[in-house]
């Protein structure tokens, strides 16, 4: 069957059938490269799923499902590309799924398979597969004898053909599951009977996602665990989720006891799935869930979607039969924590480990203090870690412990850092302990504690010190390697010079990690650090060296960071090497800025701010608004450090900019133009003159006023940008075309002026010009496209317009591989209000409630396109019938609630411009 399928197929069909030969192709091509009306049969492929795993397992492992997959692309790729002409093959393709999984659902109900059970099974394979080929060849004919764009409607040849041979299908398959039903009924079919051809109960998932570092030996927590199993074992009973957190004074321990009961229930069995989130900043928890969707290959999953990567993770949390347990690490408050908590459920449990005791009430459902150990379990707690190591005089070396242990008052890092010391000596407990008590000079003291980090502070050699410096900058959980392995040809300062060199950097860290400052995963060479040891080093060092280690880090972050291309006025292109580093960058602003409000002198350099205004702009494109101003903030502060005036000059006007244009976005559009302005007003009197940087502030300038409805005056900003741009390169003697990522918007401007042919000549200019580029922007592009799109929605064409949008769509995802942004937004909104116009009202329908969905996340800070989304629906409901009308009210009624969000005396509400007119240019 599958040998002559394949042999009638074309040579290209045939090749791209063997091509994408497996569901996860499949999946991949559905999420990166299928329009919007066929990714949204996705749900129903995967009963098709189930039901070829149940075909490979009981059918017989020989016979090829490739070709089902392989076929199926096919055909769903000359869907896409005939997607008007062809619009009810997706539907088709989506029933014929849903008829797999009556037959999965038949099979979850019996034990044992059967002769017809296997007949059945082949049958609906075979129709499948036929279905598919038939209609590839049917489309492909139709091509060749040029019945215009494939098929022009319902009732030409090959529609009629594949029509009918769907119905066929569909009869056929209904029959076979029919013949099931009736020997069901009859009592054929012993469901409790096990046997070795039996159905395979569906196996659970199994996944335990750690931290890469191991935890090291635990000791003497036995009575912590048996708490946290009381209290995880039953249901919490008030609808919130079982969960304790873990809460202590940092060092103590918090994290070895839950890694360590985590991976004993995971061996156990106790849990299917266990999950650790780095729960410290909001960045970091994003990237944790990003991480995870990755590891439980979530369909939809992607490196860079980390608002998409969420929710996936909380359906999952949700929908799961597996039995999980989460743990969020290092958490600082329920702030940050709350929108990462998943909700109550009987598969899963969680648990905190903390600082902040408070988190023990909320969102905890109880708590566990961790306390330090009292002498005599400290010093038992030494004596475990050195036990290879111990003096030969067994009292003296006890004694010597139990005095170690009331100094250090039993904390447990403090012990490990003590043992780390003595082993690498190669001293005895008792000759250490008399060094410690002749040392009264007393280090920075937290919790409580003196004298603990001196000493092994104090022990390391110069490498291993600056080392150590520079680690106690970034962010503590996941230190790559790359950062400490500059490329070859970088330049460093002497006390860097040994990282260069593979051993001597290897010693470096060996020092650290056998006084247990840090630890080393020797798979993926990962780092990680407490941050009390953190804190603590960074007390220790002297402003001199504290100054230092910053500028250090600052540094080598720097060499792992893209280079940037003023000319395109966008980092689209680097955006996974930004999200790689963000975490790390985060941590070094956020040091520097609890230093400046705590006046303690560390000043940034110019490339420290050169860094943040690269983040600042990365931020921006990820519509991170609320991260982007405050790093904007932090930057602003350390710009007034620097002791260059033509730094602080060039590095002000770039925060202006980016300040001005997230206010255009969550704020007051003509204070954004203010900032803007302020900007211009600075660069231009510079000198000599940056024209570069003036073009595309200029350009901002045009941008921001035709998002506030002024568009003559912004097209005089354009072409004033225009101006700076040719002046520029005339310095530079060189003939460059205008900016394609300023023009794109000059031509928005122009089509709000009535000029919608010169607009439609420079949109297509700016596509040609982009194309040469290498790479290509796909940002520029995908505007291009919307624009286009929203130029022939203006000249009611909504067809065409449809069709851009989608281009636009496309162009977007190729490159951005996020779906939850707003621009996505956008772009699915205008596709449903092209779908509406065309009275394709269900379309229409499920366009805006997906865009609703993504609107929904950024709602606080963007509430109109909210609004917008509902009014649109409240629209599409009405004309879709009477019994829809409730509905329809009560939507328009919350989009004014959102529209006054924005504008609180708003009087019209009842139209779409009422929306439009407030929501930037950039997805209108």
């Amino acid at each position: 069957m599958v040998k002559k399928s394949k042999s009638s197929l074309a040579p290209d069909d045939r090749e791209m059938a063997e091509l994408f030969d497996s569901w996860d192709k499949l999946l991949e091509w559905l999420l990166n490269t299928a329009p919007s009306s066929i990714r949204m049969i996705r749900p129903a492929l995967g009963h098709l799923l189930t039901f070829t795993n149940f075909f490979h397992a009981n059918i017989g492992q020989d016979l090829d499902v490739s070709h089902l997959w392989g076929s199926l692309v096919c055909l769903l790729q000359l869907a896409s590309q005939y997607l008007r002409e062809l619009d009810q093959l997706p539907r088709m393709v989506k029933s014929l799924a849903l008829k797999a999984e009556s037959f999965n659902h038949y099979c979850t109900r019996t034990n044992i398979v059967t002769s017809s059970i296997k007949e059945v099974c082949f049958d609906i394979q075979h129709q499948f597969v036929e279905f598919f080929t038939v209609a590839i060849k049917e489309i492909r004919l139709a091509e060749s004898r040029e019945y215009g764009v494939v098929v022009t409607n319902a009732s030409s040849a090959p529609q009629q053909i594949i029509r009918r041979r769907y119905e066929e299908a569909s009869v056929e398959v209904g029959e076979a599951l029919s013949r099931l039903s009736k020997l069901d009924n009859a009592g054929s079919f012993p469901v409790d009977l096990i046997t070795t051809g039996g159905v395979r109960p569906i196996p659970k998932q199994r996944c335990i996602l750690m931290p890469p570092v191991k935890t090291s030996r635990i000791f003497d927590r036995l009575d912590v665990f048996s708490q946290l199993e009381e209290l995880l074992a039953a249901d919490a009973g008030d609808g919130s989720l079982q969960s304790v957190a873990l809460h202590g004074l940092g060092g103590v321990g918090k994290t070895s006891i839950a890694s360590s009961y985590a991976e004993k229930k995971y061996s156990q069995e106790a849990y299917d799935v266990v999950l650790w989130v780095h729960g410290e900043k909001d960045a970091s928890l994003r990237q944790s869930f990003t991480d995870i969707a990755l590891r439980l290959k979530l369909p939809g999953a992607q490196s860079l979607a980390h608002e998409e990567n969420h929710l996936l993770v909380h359906e999952w949390f949700q929908t799961t039969e597996c039995k999980w347990l989460v743990i969020f690490d290092n958490v600082e408050c329920s702030n940050t924590l709350r929108p990462y908590w998943p909700r109550a459920t009987n598969q899963g449990r969680a648990i905190i480990t903390t600082r902040n005791h408070s988190l023990a009430y909320e969102p905890a459902h109880s708590g566990i203090e961790i306390t330090s150990w009292d002498v005599n379990r400290g010093a038992e707690f030494l004596l475990f870690l050195l036990k290879k190591s111990i003096g030969r005089d067994l009292v003296s070396e006890s004694t010597s412990a139990h005095t170690l242990s009331e100094k250090l008052s039993g904390h447990a890092l403090a012990l490990s850092q003590m043992a780390g010391l003595i082993y690498d000596g190669e001293l005895s407990i008792k000759e250490f302990t008399s060094m410690y008590l002749e040392n009264p000079q007393p280090a920075h003291a937290v919790d409580g504690l003196s004298k603990l980090w001196q000493l092994p502070f104090e022990s390391l050699d110069a490498n291993s010190f600056s080392l150590l410096g520079i680690i106690s900058f970034l962010q503590s959980d996941n230190i790559p390697m790359e950062i400490l392995k500059p490329r070859d040809g970088l330049e460093l300062p002497s006390n860097l010079e040994f990282l260069k060199n593979q051993f001597k950097s290897l010693a470096a860290i060996s020092k650290l990690t056998t006084r247990a400052l840090i630890k080393r995963d020797k798979d993926s060479g990962v780092l990680t650090v407490h941050r009390l040891i953190q804190a603590q080093f960074r007390y220790f060092l002297t402003p001199e060296q504290l100054q230092k280690a910053f500028n250090d880090t600052i540094m080598l972050v720097s060499y792992v960071l893209p280079e940037i291309d003023m000319e395109k006025g966008q980092l689209y292109e680097g955006w996974e090497s930004y999200n790689r580093y963000l975490q790390h960058v985060i941590s070094l602003r956020d040091i520097f800025h609890e230093d400046i409000k705590a006046s303690r002198g560390l000043k940034a350099s110019t490339l420290f701010c050169e860094i943040l205004n690269q983040y600042q702009r990365y931020l921006y494109e990820k519509c991170d608004f609320e991260e982007c101003a405050r790093t904007c903030q932090v930057n602003r502060d350390a710009v007034v450090t620097l002791s260059s005036k033509e730094d602080k000059i060039d590095l002000e006007c770039t925060i202006l900019s980016h300040q001005a244009q997230v206010i255009e976005v969550i704020d007051e559009v003509q204070r954004a133009i203010t900032i803007c302005r302020q900007d211009i007003s600075i660069r231009r009197k510079e000198e000599p003159q940056k024209k570069i940087y003036l073009a595309h502030s200029v350009g901002n300038l045009g941008i921001i006023h035709t998002s506030a409805n002024m568009p003559q005056k912004a097209l005089e900003y354009f072409l004033e940008s225009r101006g700076w741009w040719a002046s520029h390169y005339e310095d530079q003697t060189e003939d460059r075309v205008f900016g394609p990522c300023i023009q794109v918007y000059e031509a928005r401007c122009r089509m709000d002026l009535g000029e919608l042919d010169l607009a439609e000549e420079m949109l297509y200019g700016a596509l040609t010009e982009e194309k040469k580029s290498k790479p290509p922007s796909f940002g520029t592009m995908a505007n291009a496209y919307f624009f286009l799109g929203a130029l022939y929605r203006r000249r009611q064409k909504p067809e065409s317009a449809e069709d851009l949008f989608i281009q636009a769509q496309n162009t977007w995802r190729e490159g951005d591989q996020t779906r939850v942004h707003p621009f996505n937004a956008g772009i699915l909104y205008n596709i449903g209000a092209c779908c509406l116009d065309q009275g394709k009202i269900e379309a229409s329908i499920k366009h805006i409630r997906e865009s609703k969905e993504l609107t929904e996340i950024y709602s606080r800070t963007m509430p109109v396109e909210h609004g917008r989304n509902l009014f649109k629906l409240s629209e599409a409901l009405v004309q879709n019938g009477d019994e829809k009308a409730a509905e329809a009210l009560v939507l328009r009624d919350e989009a004014e609630s959102f529209l006054r969000k924005k504008r609180p005396g708003a009087v019209e509400t009842g139209t779409e411009g009422a929306y439009s007119e407030l929501i930037p240019i950039y997805w209108r």
